[in-house]
Order: C-alpha cells, then structure tokens, then sequence
C-alpha cells in the first residue's frame, strides 16, 4: 500500500514540476506578446503620424513640379534656341 502512495505522490510531483514549467512559459510568453504589442502600438502610431506628412509633402511636389513644368513651358513666338533657359 505504502508503494502505490509514494508512485502516486511521486507522479503528482511530476505533473507539479510540469505545470510549473508550463506556467512559467506561459508567463514569458504572455510577457513578450506584451511588449511585441507596445511595439506595434507604437509602430502604428508612427506610421498614421507619418501618412499625411506624406501627403503633404507628395501634394507640394506635385504643386512645385506643376510650377516649374509650367515655368518651362515655352510662351508664344519663343524661339526654339531658348526653350528651357528660363
């Protein structure tokens, strides 16, 4: 009888120590998901801060690149010796 409790306790301290190293995966887990999701977080951020910057700056270039083409362009009668010198 004695046998069979000290198989039973010992197979209890196993499963013990295996939940334990579980719990402790678990927690590094749960751990490195919380910081890899601040990091994304702040990844987002940075990319929505960052989209209409990027706009702005596209809708300028394409202000300035307008001006200039127009700038360029060659007025009436211009002789084709000085197109593109403005």
């Amino acid at each position: 009888r004695n046998e069979k409790l000290e198989a039973k306790v010992l197979k209890l301290d196993n499963e013990l120590i295996d939940h334990r190293g579980k719990q402790e995966n678990y927690v590094a887990q749960a751990k490195e998901l919380g910081e890899m999701q601040a990091v994304l977080g702040k990844a987002e951020k940075y990319l929505a801060d960052l989209k209409p910057s990027h706009v702005e700056e596209k809708k300028n270039f394409e202000e300035n690149l307008g001006k200039l083409k127009s700038t360029m362009a060659p007025a009436e009668g211009e002789p084709e010796s000085t197109r593109g010198l403005t």
